[in-house]
C-alpha cells in the first residue's frame, strides 16, 4: 500500500505506534502549518522538477526502525518521495489528500478538574486546524459549544456518554471555519445559540450578556466580550470553566480585524481591551480558561489544553499593558488573515450556501485567529 488515509494516521499515533512524519512542503508552508511530530525536509519544488538529490540527502537522516509516512499540500508531490524511498528499501506511504485531509482529523481530551460538581466537560480537538470545542454534560443532558468539525462526532461522543444534545452554542461567528452547528441542531433536534446579532440570516435564540442556561443543573452565564467580532461572548460554566471563544487564548488574545476590517480594527482592540479587563480579567479566582483555537499543532496525548486565568495574566505581559500600548502592540502583530475567510465568514454568516463548497479546500491552512 503507498497511500495512507488521514484516519488510519490518526490511529497509529493515537495508539503510539512509531512514525517517521516526513513533511516535504516547503519550509514557510510547515512552518505555518503541521502535523504534531513531523519533520520537514523541505524539497517539495524540487521533487516537481524532477530532482531528487536534496530527498537522498535527507533521507539519510531517517531512522531505519520505522514506516516513513510522506506528507505535502494534497497527497501529490509526496507520491513522488515515496515511490524514491521505497525503491531504497524504506518502508513509506503518502498520506492521501495531504495537509488538506489531515484538516478533517479529530482527537478528545476529557477535563477531569471539575467532575466532582457533577460536569461532564469534553475538549474536541481538531488536530489539522487548531480549532477546539465542547461537550458540556450533567444528568442525561449536553450543549456542545462551538462546534468545528462532523456532526457525528459530537453524537458520537453524546451516545458514548449517554448524553442528550439540547442546545448549540457558538461564541460567535467564526472566520477560520466553517461552523457545523447548524448540521449538529439537525442532525439531533437541537435548539441553536448565538449571541444576538444582526449579522447571521437564520433563526436562533439570543443568550443576552449575564443571561444564564441550564444543563443537567450545570449554570451556563453568558458574558458579552466585544472585540474579536462586535457579539463576541465568553461562557462561564459551573462558576469556574470558562469558555473564552477567539476572545483571549492561553498565550495570546484574539484579532480585532476579521469582521470589522482593516480600517475598523482599532476600534476592536480598543474594545477588545475593554472586555479583558472589566469582562474576562476580573474573574480570575478560580476561573479556567478554555479557548475555541491552538497555534499550534495538537497531538494525541488526549490531555486537556486549559490554564487557569490568573497563570494567563501572569504570563502574558500584553495583559498587564495599558490601554494605548495594548492597542498599538494589537495593530502591529496583525498576521495575515486567515486563507478563504471572507467566505467563511459569508456561509457562517448564512448569506453563501454550502452547495458545491469542499469544505476541507476552503479551510485549508492555518487558523490564524491570534494576534502574533
Amino acid at each position: 500500500m503507498s497511500e495512507i488515509t488521514p484516519s488510519q494516521l490518526k490511529s497509529r499515533l493515537a495508539s503510539g505506534e512509531p512514525v517517521s512524519i516526513l513533511d516535504i512542503r516547503e519550509a514557510p508552508e510547515y512552518e505555518a502549518w503541521h502535523i504534531h511530530g513531523s519533520t520537514n525536509l523541505p524539497v517539495y519544488e524540487a521533487l516537481r522538477r524532477g530532482s531528487f538529490d536534496a530527498l537522498a540527502a535527507g533521507a539519510e537522516a531517517l531512522p531505519a526502525d520505522r514506516p516513513v509516512v510522506a506528507v505535502c499540500r494534497a497527497g501529490v508531490v509526496s507520491r513522488r518521495a515515496v515511490d524514491w524511498l521505497r525503491g531504497r528499501g524504506f518502508t513509506a506511504t503518502s498520506l492521501a489528500g495531504g495537509i488538506r485531509g489531515w484538516g478533517a482529523v479529530w482527537s478528545e481530551a476529557p477535563v477531569r478538574r471539575f467532575e466532582a460538581e457533577g460536569l461532564r466537560l469534553i475538549q474536541v480537538r481538531r488536530n489539522g486546524k487548531g480549532c477546539l470545542s465542547y461537550v458540556l454534560g450533567a444528568r442525561g443532558k449536553a450543549i456542545v459549544v462551538d462546534p468545528s468539525v462532523d456532526a457525528g462526532a459530537y453524537v458520537e461522543i453524546a451516545e458514548r456518554e449517554g448524553l442528550c444534545i439540547e442546545r448549540v452554542l457558538e461564541t460567535h461567528v467564526h472566520a477560520d471555519h466553517l461552523s457545523r452547528a447548524r448540521d449538529l441542531c439537525r442532525a439531533v433536534g437541537a435548539r441553536l445559540v448565538l449571541p444576538p446579532n444582526e449579522r447571521v440570516g437564520f433563526a436562533y435564540d439570543a443568550l443576552r450578556d449575564g443571561e444564564r442556561l441550564d444543563v443537567g443543573g450545570i449554570v451556563v452565564e453568558a458574558i458579552a466580550t466585544p472585540g474579536h467580532t462586535a457579539e463576541s461572548t465568553c461562557y462561564l460554566v459551573a462558576g469556574h470553566a470558562l469558555l473564552t471563544g477567539d476572545t483571549l487564548f492561553l498565550d495570546s488574545v484574539g484579532r480585532p480585524d476579521l469582521e470589522r476590517g482593516d480600517a475598523g480594527a482599532e476600534d476592536g482592540a480598543c474594545a477588545l481591551y475593554r472586555s479583558l479587563h472589566e469582562r474576562v480579567l476580573a474573574r480570575r479566582d478560580g476561573a479556567w480558561v478554555y479557548p475555541a483555537h491552538h497555534s499550534g499543532p495538537l497531538g494525541f496525548d488526549g490531555v486537556a489544553l486549559e490554564r487557569s486565568l490568573e497563570t494567563i495574566a501572569a504570563a502574558q505581559p500584553l495583559l498587564s499593558a495599558d490601554e494605548e500600548r495594548f492597542v498599538a502592540t494589537i495593530l502591529g502583530a496583525l498576521p495575515p488573515k486567515p486563507p478563504n475567510h471572507v467566505r467563511i465568514i459569508a456561509v457562517n454568516e448564512g448569506r453563501l450556501g454550502t452547495e458545491g463548497i469542499d469544505a476541507l479546500d476552503l479551510e485549508a491552512g492555518p487558523n490564524r485567529c491570534a494576534c502574533a
